[in-house]
């Protein structure tokens, strides 16, 4: 099936008011521009603002602290969902094989519309349903789970942001993932965006609560935008990026803001803080002008939300670590904040020169769990569909959020494209 095209009338879909784009390129008496996943968050930010950055602003709303997720048993009973008409499938490798041309528009669907489908090129009344992306065997669940609204003042089910950051087009969303939805739960993803106050640098922080923790959702939110403002801070007029030291002090900057946090907004005793509010973190820097057709990427990161490339051939470069590599036998256990290595030397920090011609995603691993190593359907279902830049942020969320049998946590994806590097 075709692609959904940014032409097509779609109905407005199930996502949170938000501007579609949003062009920050632009020099302004801001010193810097900040995007998060708060609603709050979307405003300029200079370096030393830091006093007036509110940790996390829903926990100072007594409304979002009634609980933190309703009864299970509202979700027990989940009745069928009409299939949308036309939902998106992707392509399987197997079908590749068959029919390697497909008939669908640059090689990513699947020929097999629903009957309910309006002819290609026929006027029809009325606006038509968002189209659901799947790869492969997306599982009953992406088709038979009614939603729990959820509790939006701790976390929106779905956000988004996009547009052009200097030479740059940055893209960012973040999906509630089925086990939350049937469940009402928070999204545990959180994501942040910002510029050096320069704007020589970008700076993308992607963090990922633990499920085990019943406060994961707000220690993301606030990881995501404190580590965002301090990276960016760090790098305000330097041009080399920031040493393992700069990094590990940043981390430290991290877990004690969590731990106060804990203590002063949420009444914990400070022991219980790292069970109750833990979350991966991933940082992603890089110049936003390039050099000889190359920038110098730098990530520092804890936990399992890794960082990748796709390069021009659409091949994965992971940037960070291949979750389960090397291992005989899968391990769930992640390290997360506000725990730290002892020795600054094992905090993971990696530097490496991209291509302009190559993409650079964050995720969390909601998507880097189907990702893989990027060689399987999902690898090379996204490396097409990511490819060029996105037609716009709506498109972007819809294929963040794609369904996979089996695959239901959060899903949360930034990627930065260089449009003078990539092919229309």
């Amino acid at each position: 099936m075709e692609q959904p095209s940014s032409a097509e009338p779609y109905a407005p879909p199930p996502l949170p008011t938000a501007p579609e784009s949003r062009n920050i390129g632009q020099r302004s008496d801001r010193s810097a521009f900040t995007w998060s996943d708060h609603p709050d968050d979307q405003r300029g930010q200079g370096p030393d603002d830091e006093a007036d950055i509110d940790p996390d602003p829903y926990l100072g709303r007594q409304s979002s602290m009634d609980g933190d997720l309703l009864p299970e048993a509202r979700g027990t009973a989940i009745p069928p969902k009409p299939r949308p008409a036309g939902r998106h499938r992707l392509r399987s490798a197997q079908e590749n094989e068959v029919d390697p041309l497909g008939s669908a528009q640059n090689g990513m669907g699947d020929p097999g519309e629903d009957p309910t489908d309006p002819p290609t090129g026929v006027a029809v009344d009325g606006p038509q349903p968002v189209r659901p992306w799947e790869i492969g065997n997306p599982g009953d669940s992406f088709t038979q789970i009614q939603p729990l609204f959820g509790r939006t003042l701790d976390a929106p089910d779905t956000v988004l942001d996009g547009g052009q950051l200097g030479p740059l087009s940055v893209y960012a969303a973040s999906v509630r993932g089925l086990s939350h939805r049937q469940k009402g739960g928070p999204r545990q993803d959180a994501y942040a965006v910002s510029t050096s106050a320069d704007e020589r640098w970008l700076v993308v922080t992607v963090a990922d609560g633990l499920s085990s923790a019943q406060h994961s959702h707000r220690a993301a939110q606030l990881v995501a935008r404190h580590a965002t403002h301090q990276a960016a801070r760090l790098l305000h007029d330097r041009t080399t990026p920031l040493t393992r030291t700069e990094w590990y002090d940043l981390f430290q900057q991290l877990s004690r803001r969590i731990l106060s946090t804990g203590e002063q907004r949420l009444k914990l005793p400070r022991h219980e803080v790292p069970a109750a509010m833990a979350t991966t973190v991933t940082i992603l820097v890089c110049p936003t002008e390039a050099e000889n057709g190359q920038r110098q990427v730098q990530v520092a990161w804890l936990g399992d939300s890794p960082a990748w490339v796709i390069e021009a051939d659409r091949t994965w470069n992971c940037l960070t670590e291949v979750k389960g590599a090397g291992q005989e036998v899968a391990s769930s256990k992640t390290v997360a904040l506000p725990q730290l290595p002892d020795d600054p030397a094992n905090l993971p920090v990696r530097t490496q020169w991209v291509s302009v011609h190559a993409v650079m995603l964050a995720m969390s691993d909601g998507v880097g769990d189907p990702l893989g190593d990027g060689t399987g359907d999902v690898g090379t279902a996204l490396a097409r569909a990511w490819s060029g830049v996105p037609a716009s942020a709506l498109d972007f969320a819809l294929q963040v959020g794609f369904g996979r049998k089996s695959y239901d946590d959060d899903r949360t994806v930034v990627g930065v494209w260089d449009p003078a590097g990539i092919e229309p």
